[in-house]
């Protein structure tokens, strides 16, 4: 094989890699949102006695956009789950489906130390979520806290001064 027949294969080796994972990306953009919304839909189950008390559960729509590291950009529109109460607000706010360590965060914005909610699991198959507190400064990061309803409404207590 010359040089050329090398190089051209070579090419041909990347170029197919490069493609399947923008499949793979794009996979896992579409699956994003429902991954997002079956998790928003067991929080509002968990605080069904809460909205009856008067606390508002609604979703906020919003856009995102990030890329993959194959280079490949993304664009989509994704809803914000919006928890009020006692004249306070936290926001679940699905930032990004590629992130280091995980298979998407989502910030939760509000009261008390920062915290996001990192998707952990297979790529396309069942995950589980995980509430992560970021450290503050010179300390060491805490374990995350799988998300449950006890771990969900220890934040909902210190987010809403409940």
């Amino acid at each position: 094989m010359s040089k050329v027949d090398e190089l051209a294969a070579r090419l041909k080796q990347k170029q197919d890699r490069w493609a399947k994972e923008d499949l793979s990306a794009d996979k896992a953009i579409e699956l994003w949102p429902a991954q997002v919304y079956e998790m928003y839909h067991q929080i509002e189950s968990w605080l069904t006695p809460l909205s009856e008390a008067g606390l508002n559960i609604r979703r906020v729509p919003t856009r995102v956009f990030e890329s993959h590291s194959s280079g490949a950009t993304f664009n989509y529109a994704i809803d914000q789950l919006l928890i009020e109460g006692n004249h306070k607000s936290i926001l679940l706010d699905p930032i990004a489906r590629f992130t280091v360590g995980g298979a998407g965060r989502v910030e939760i914005h509000g009261k008390g130390p920062e915290r996001y909610m990192l998707r952990s699991g297979s790529e396309h198959g069942e995950g589980h979520w995980l509430i992560q507190t970021v450290p503050g400064p010179g300390k060491s990061r805490p374990d995350p806290l799988k998300l449950n309803e006890d771990t969900l409404l220890s934040v909902i207590q210190e987010g809403l001064d409940l």
